[in-house]
């Protein structure tokens, strides 16, 4: 039979036991909501919210060129290119698609070349990278140039836009430019807006073949300039990194915008 004391000890030990896990479950309830607080008042804006905002946004008196675009896969001059936040940039043309790049295809006008290579130096994949297409210089040897030129808005290989096709929206880079060559499936004019990858092309629901494929109309390009939106990493990799910006994106553009 135990003394007193020791049964007085006991009981204590016993009290601080069953309080132990009422108190870890208060500061764990207290931490929940916190977080659940914190994401809760983090803007969050849907894919459909920030293209009406783009739409709203692309007005005349926010556009940056004072001459059309062409149209690549209709030929129209009818593209232009807003400023419809702060650093950012969006027009809506076709999608041709772009086959040029290290993966093999049988388009006869392939190229194994892009304007810009991956973090490792490697062309890139077309078949693997989602990536957009720009004029690779001013057509009207201007400056500053009547129509939209990269290097004019601080727009560098791998910068990251969202591209919107009906209900979808994914991240891009941007990695070819249009230029004068022995295409045949092409005016080849730095002018043209409407051409992406054959990745970009799948992942947007459009047929992806460089012969066969595209879309006339109804792709939305929004480009987010400046050197922290350029994307990083090799050709295997560069899918899921740009996908991982699309939400910041998304949010980033619907604060400016003030959805």
């Amino acid at each position: 039979m135990s003394s007193p004391r020791t049964r007085i000890a006991v009981a204590a030990a016993a009290a601080l036991a069953l309080a132990a896990p009422l108190a870890t479950k208060s500061a764990a309830a207290t931490m929940n909501t916190t977080a659940v607080t914190s994401a809760a008042a983090a803007p969050s804006f849907t894919a459909a919210q920030v293209l009406a905002g783009v739409k709203k946004n692309s007005t005349t008196a926010n556009k940056v060129n004072s001459k059309p675009h062409i149209n690549t896969q209709t030929r129209a001059q009818n593209v232009n290119v807003f400023q419809v936040a702060t650093g950012v940039y969006a027009y809506s043309s076709s999608l041709a698609v772009d086959d040029d790049g290290s993966d093999p295809d049988p388009d006869p006008d392939h190229q194994n070349q892009t304007t810009f290579q991956d973090s490792n130096g490697k062309q890139l994949a077309a078949h693997h990278v989602p990536f957009y297409v720009l004029g690779d210089d001013c057509f009207d040897r201007k400056t500053p140039c009547p129509h939209f030129f990269y290097k004019e808005h601080n727009i560098k290989g791998r910068q990251f836009a969202l591209m919107f096709y009906k209900s979808k929206v994914i991240g891009a880079i941007f990695g070819d430019t249009q230029t004068g060559n022995s295409q045949t499936t092409s005016s080849n004019d730095s002018r043209e807006l409407g051409e992406a990858s054959v990745k970009a092309a799948s992942l947007l629901g459009i047929p992806s073949s460089g012969t066969t494929g595209g879309v006339d109309n109804g792709v939305t390009v929004v480009i987010f300039s400046g050197s922290s939106w350029v994307v990083n990493g090799a050709n295997a990799s560069l899918n899921t990194n740009a996908q991982a910006l699309v939400t910041k994106a998304l949010n980033s553009l619907g604060a400016s915008m003030g959805l």
